[in-house]
């Protein structure tokens, strides 16, 4: 399986592994990523330090998630961009749409000054 999730806290870290061309990887993604907003959480950190490639259907699934999190008052942060990943945010300009992180770790910090 592609994605794996994990609960830090009130955090839910959803880590996606592979390539994202809009196949059963990317259904996966935008899965776990509705589940999560299904169940009312409000604070989502989607881990891609181990995603090796996006298309735009694949962008699209994260910005539908985002728009989600955002109408609920929530937050979806991105961390672990690799250089081909940060390269295709910088070129579409969503990295400046994206709270993004290096690390999980700096990305569930970035958490620390929001009310719980």
């Amino acid at each position: 399986m592609a994605i794996t999730r994990k609960q830090v806290e009130s955090i839910t870290v959803i880590a996606a592994r592979g390539r994202f061309y809009g196949d059963k990887e990317t259904d996966e993604l935008e899965a776990a990523i509705m589940a999560e907003a299904a169940t009312g959480n409000t604070r989502l950190v989607v881990n891609l330090s181990e995603a090796e490639a996006m298309n735009s259907v694949a962008l699209g699934v994260l910005m539908r998630g985002f728009a989600n999190y955002r109408t609920r008052s929530g937050e979806m942060k991105l961390c672990g961009l690799g250089k081909k990943l940060k390269d295709l945010f910088v070129m579409t300009k969503l990295i400046m749409v994206f709270d993004h992180h290096d690390t999980e770790e700096a990305a569930l910090a970035s958490f620390a000054d929001v009310a719980q």
